[in-house]
């Protein structure tokens, strides 16, 4: 089994802790998923930002119960190849390894046999995660079923079957640049209270913006966003 370099954990991505140089190209990535309980979700301080994802991802899992096992192996792996080569020249749509929610792997580095399984009843399968970039306006509804008409367009091999899993993430790009508009926005909240109470000689005191940023999810495609900092005014006499 050849081993998969590209392989990253999402938390790593999120927390924006350092990453092989080999990961550069997705370290400026936030991924969330979009069905967190009301119960899990952290409160949000005064200053946080919400913003529209950029993509969608969803496992994507092919299976048959082909009898024979070799030409069970096979069909998948003619399917393998196909789901990846209609990903590579289908703008908007890409695939990576690893297991969805939890990590990460360059599909260029993943092989057949690294996805590979059968199970006692002589069903085999592979998965991968397939992910769908949104477009303006459209509803999660509609980008499902984008997602849906790309699976059904590729020829399914003998008794070959495909299906979407029933957990999607969302993300977006470019956490650097939502980060500097998150402090931006928390500079002009501090401006604005000391010139509020600044005559009086009050004192504001910001903690918490090393912190990583937290994401999670507003709406279906949409994503809130901010720094737990901690702020507190004292007020002069």
């Amino acid at each position: 089994m050849r081993r998969m370099f590209g392989f990253l954990m999402l938390a790593a991505i999120a927390s924006g802790v350092a990453l092989p140089v080999s990961a550069q190209g997705m370290e400026r990535m936030m991924v969330t998923s979009n069905q967190v309980e009301e119960s899990a979700r952290i409160s949000a301080p005064a200053i946080y930002r919400q913003i529209p994802a950029d993509f969608v991802m969803v496992a994507i899992t092919y299976q048959s119960a082909t009898r024979d096992a070799a030409e069970r192996r096979k069909e998948l792996e003619t399917m393998f190849d196909r789901l990846k080569a209609r990903a590579s020249r289908t703008e908007g749509f890409s695939l990576a390894g690893g297991t969805l929610g939890r990590s990460m792997a360059d599909i260029d580095t993943v092989l057949f046999t690294d996805v590979y399984g059968s199970d006692y009843s002589g069903t085999g399968r592979f998965t991968l995660t397939l992910s769908i970039d949104t477009k303006p306006e459209e509803s999660f509804e509609a980008l499902m079923k984008r997602a849906q008409q790309f699976v059904t367009s590729i020829e399914a091999q003998g008794r070959a079957e495909a299906y979407l899993g029933d957990t999607q993430y969302i993300g977006a790009r470019d956490v650097a640049k939502h980060r500097a508009d998150l402090i931006a926005d928390i500079a002009r909240e501090v401006s604005g209270l000391q010139t509020a109470f600044g005559p009086n000689g009050s004192k504001v005191t910001l903690t918490g913006l090393e912190s990583r940023i937290i994401t999670q999810p507003s709406g279906p495609l949409e994503l809130e966003i901010f720094i737990p900092y901690t702020l507190m005014l004292e007020a002069g006499g």
